[in-house]
């Protein structure tokens, strides 16, 4: 202690005056005193976490911190947000004014590539039961000479001399066939959808259309609520660094199945979906691409089917039986590609329609032409012939 030495302890934020008084009661001193944050603190914290981004600026005003100035992405942004709000008590007393000067669109490219393989194949001899008059499968057909003539093939059990039916005792009678399949399919299936979107905002795409599905409610009544199909793409880009992004993203590419549906009454029935989807978090460059799913799927389904205990038979077993065997092969892959885009001038852009111009009558009937040819870009497209030539109308002169 000392008698020149004054102790002022503060209690809260805000400012305040001090008097100093003399023995006689007289001011002697006159002291302003303000009561606020440590902002030099917060620099050095703001310092030691963003090294680099030297343009962010700090003031405290009583119990409330102002970030101004720029950084360089949203991330640094959030960061510096982060810090600062470890030195006030209330979100309200942080004041963010800071500018982000890089930039902040993305473009994200999506592509959806599957390739379904099938094969079948059936060999055999397949029974079904038939009506009418029916002979042995091993008795004597008329082949040659008069009478009934033979036919191949699949045919009406009631002749009486030809190949292809028999009769089984005490079963009844059948109708024999010989199958002989070979079934190959290919279905290709590719998307590839675009959108931007400003860092930190989400964005979504919808391209397909919307079926109605029926819905009982408690009462016994019947809603309708929409289920959309098609190609639909939702994501979150922020932007990292000016080269690095992050990207929360959804992709779902659905069709209708009317192959598989489900009755909810004796008159309605819903349709299934087949459903391709991936959502992912992921962080890459801008122009970097990364693959975010895929599938690889190999079904193989073999069926024999014949009549019990002839299929078994040792040789003539295979007269007896059918066989079935179906390969389903399913290769999916999601590729995403992301880059942080800007503005252009609109005759930098193209569109598909770009040089399109219809064909005249002409080329339309003569060489089947939808179009006329498409000209270079920036060219004006050629004209097509005005449908109607000469005079018209109600009053000619």
């Amino acid at each position: 202690r000392a008698p020149n030495l004054v102790h002022v302890t503060g209690r809260a934020a805000g400012q305040t005056n001090l008097f100093l008084l003399d023995r006689s009661g007289q001011v002697m001193r006159r002291v302003e005193l303000s009561v606020t944050i440590d902002s030099q603190a917060v620099r050095d914290a703001l310092k030691a976490v963003l090294p680099d981004e030297r343009a962010l600026q700090v003031e405290a005003v009583n119990d409330s911190l102002y970030l101004s100035g720029s950084v360089r992405s949203d991330a640094a942004a959030n960061s510096a947000k982060g810090v600062a709000r470890r030195f006030v008590a209330k979100d309200e007393n942080l004041v963010n004014l800071l500018r982000i000067v890089a930039e902040q669109q993305v473009l994200l490219h999506v592509k959806v590539a599957e390739i379904q393989r099938t094969v079948l194949k059936e060999l055999g001899v397949g029974f079904a039961p038939a009506t009418g008059k029916a002979i042995h499968i091993l008795g004597n057909a008329k082949l040659t000479g008069g009478g009934t003539s033979a036919t191949v093939g699949l045919i009406d059990s009631s002749s009486s001399a030809i190949f292809g039916t028999a009769t089984i005792t005490g079963i009844g009678s059948l109708v024999s066939s010989l199958n002989i399949l070979e079934n190959q399919g290919l279905i290709r299936t590719l998307v590839e959808p675009n959108l931007t979107a400003v860092s930190g905002e989400t964005a979504t795409m919808l391209a397909g259309g919307e079926l109605p599905i029926p819905v009982s409610q408690t009462n016994g009544a019947i809603s309708v609520e929409f289920k959309p199909y098609g190609v639909l793409l939702s994501f979150t880009p922020t932007v990292l660094d000016p080269g690095r992004l992050s990207l929360k993203m959804s992709t779902e590419v659905s069709a209708i199945d009317t192959n598989n549906k489900t009755a909810i009454s004796s008159t309605i029935s819903v349709p299934a979906f087949k459903v391709r989807r991936a959502g992912s978090t992921v962080e890459l460059p801008s122009g970097g691409s990364l693959m975010i799913a895929g599938l690889l799927q190999n079904d193989i389904t073999s069926n024999i089917a014949g009549l019990p205990g002839l299929m078994d038979l040792p040789v003539l077993g295979a007269l007896f039986r059918s066989n079935a065997f179906q390969r389903s092969e399913t290769e999916l892959v999601v590729i995403l590609s992301a880059y942080v885009v800007q503005p252009v001038e609109q005759p930098n852009l193209a569109a598909p329609t770009d040089g399109f111009a219809p064909s005249s009558d002409i080329k339309r009937f003569l060489l089947g032409r939808l179009q006329d040819t498409y000209t270079k870009k920036g060219a004006e497209p050629p004209k097509a012939p005005a449908p109607l030539q000469g005079p018209f109308g109600y009053i000619v002169q």
